[in-house]
């Protein structure tokens, strides 16, 4: 996801005293970036790896472009997402929103999540996290996730973003999704980025058994 993750707020946000609307893809906010269903340019790849990278649409209203390589080594799959922009200056996110299929079941250890208002929509404020299911932004983390399926294989999900979106609500999956922020981000705690200052995360997924 780039170069925002979950929701903006009915697609509005406002950078250096302006204004701008992104287009609603789910109404009536903006959702998940403008990267997710678009193709992208091939870059090299070989055996175990690829790089890809795409510009950010017209519809974004800023200059950049976002660039992902994804490498298998042994039982790791690691990805690293870079956004970069030829402007002075816009905000940015990254993110990624892998679903695993049931049945498994997921530990995490979050010190605090985002309290939600009637719209789904992060408010800022944060709470210990309640019992779940849930449908939240996490930060905090005190260990990585880690998946754990019924035929012993173990997955665990390590990062260097600082927020995670778990949405276990669903029966037959469950998505946990690494984040350079939380959801409406642009409003509550943006992130800007620069020429010489672009935005990098990774998300590693390991695989062991048990």
């Amino acid at each position: 996801m780039a170069p925002w993750a979950g929701r903006v707020r009915n697609g509005v946000f406002v950078h250096q005293s302006k204004q701008h609307q992104l287009e609603i893809n789910m109404h009536p906010h903006a959702i998940h970036g403008t990267v997710l269903d678009r193709p992208w340019k091939l870059i090299n790849s070989d055996s175990s790896s690829v790089a890809m990278k795409i510009d950010l649409g017209a519809n974004w209203g800023f200059v950049g472009e976002a660039t992902q390589t994804i490498s298998v080594i042994d039982d790791v799959i690691e990805f690293r997402l870079m956004v970069e922009t030829d402007d002075a200056s816009m905000p940015a996110q990254v993110g990624w929103h892998p679903w695993f299929a049931r049945p498994c079941t997921l530990e995490t250890k979050f010190t605090h999540m985002y309290l939600r208002d009637e719209f789904g929509i992060p408010t800022g404020e944060k709470i210990a996290p309640p019992a779940g299911p849930y449908d939240d932004c996490f930060s905090g983390s005190l260990s990585s996730p880690i998946l754990n399926f019924a035929d012993k294989v173990q997955l665990e999900i390590q990062t260097d973003c600082s927020h995670w979106v778990v949405y276990d609500e669903p029966q037959h999956a469950i998505c946990v999704e690494p984040q350079s922020g939380p959801p409406d981000g642009f409003n509550i705690e943006p992130l800007v980025i620069t020429r010489d200052t672009p935005l990098t995360r990774f998300m590693r997924l390991v695989i062991s058994e048990l």
